[in-house]
């Protein structure tokens, strides 16, 4: 959280606009970058994305950061698919300047869409996730719940430290048949 609220800091005082900063987080991130500025790696993401959800028919997505992104572009790129709930964890979707305005399909009117198909969508950051930008996707994307999920200090993005909260195991337990 600390750094998180000193990049905050460091574009209000020196007058940077956060979507540069988020440009270059991005551009540091190969991944991220990666996925976003190739067409065909683009593509054939979502294609295996969309078929491992079409051969499996999960009631239940999990999808952490970069994964967030394939799998909100899949779910839209294949709209017979259907998800109960779609949890996204320290999800970079709403990241401005970065990803958010560069999704398939593009915001409108400043606002992502629900992908088809999705009956609930649950979304999961800790409050010092740097990935996760803005923490809150309810207020670009229509999510059903967003919450924070405390994973630790030094630990504050991996999906093991996501997959080991109570609030994680909580909110996909109704879907799983665990109690």
């Amino acid at each position: 959280m600390p750094v998180r609220q000193g990049l905050d800091w460091l574009a209000r005082r020196r007058r940077v606009p956060v979507s540069l900063l988020a440009r270059i987080a991005v551009a540091f991130a190969r991944e991220v970058h990666a996925y976003l500025a190739t067409p065909e790696r683009r593509r054939q993401a979502r294609a295996q994305v969309a078929e491992a959800i079409s051969e499996h028919r999960p009631r239940v997505v999990l999808a952490h950061s970069l994964g967030s992104v394939v799998t909100y572009e899949a779910l839209h790129a294949h709209p017979d698919l259907e998800v109960e709930l779609l949890v996204t964890l320290g999800s970079p979707l709403g990241l401005p300047g970065a990803v958010f305005d560069v999704l398939e399909p593009g915001p409108v009117g400043g606002k992502g869409a629900r992908p088809p198909g999705t009956a609930r969508w649950v979304n999961l950051a800790d409050p010092g996730d740097l990935v996760a930008v803005p923490q809150r996707l309810g207020d670009r994307f229509p999510v059903d719940l967003h919450d924070e999920a405390f994973i630790g200090l030094g630990n504050f993005h991996s999906l093991a430290g996501y997959l080991g909260t109570a609030l994680t195991a909580t909110t996909i337990a109704p879907y799983t048949g665990a109690s």
